[in-house]
């Protein structure tokens, strides 16, 4: 992952940093940051905020979907098993 700064005026798109040759192709996210001027829309800081995952939510998004897709552990809660509540 790369951060690149740029700015956003009129329709247009400014780099102000390089991408790097070697990247070639890339998927973007844009997170904007608008100005200080007195129109300027207000994003709300619950949009940022992320919610806490649980623990089987964690195991999926880092692959570990195997671990809970099976019924050897349906009934346990293993966060209660822990001691994680």
């Amino acid at each position: 992952m790369l951060a690149i700064k740029a700015k956003y005026e009129k329709g247009r798109i400014e780099l102000l940093e390089p991408i790097p040759a070697e990247v070639e192709t890339a998927e973007l996210n844009i997170v904007v940051i608008p100005s200080k001027k007195k129109n300027a829309p207000k994003i709300s800081a619950d949009e940022f905020i992320a919610r806490t995952k649980t623990s089987e939510e964690e195991f999926k998004q880092i692959g570990l979907a195997a671990f809970f897709d099976n019924d050897n552990d349906a009934d346990i809660d293993w966060e209660d098993y822990f001691g994680l509540k």
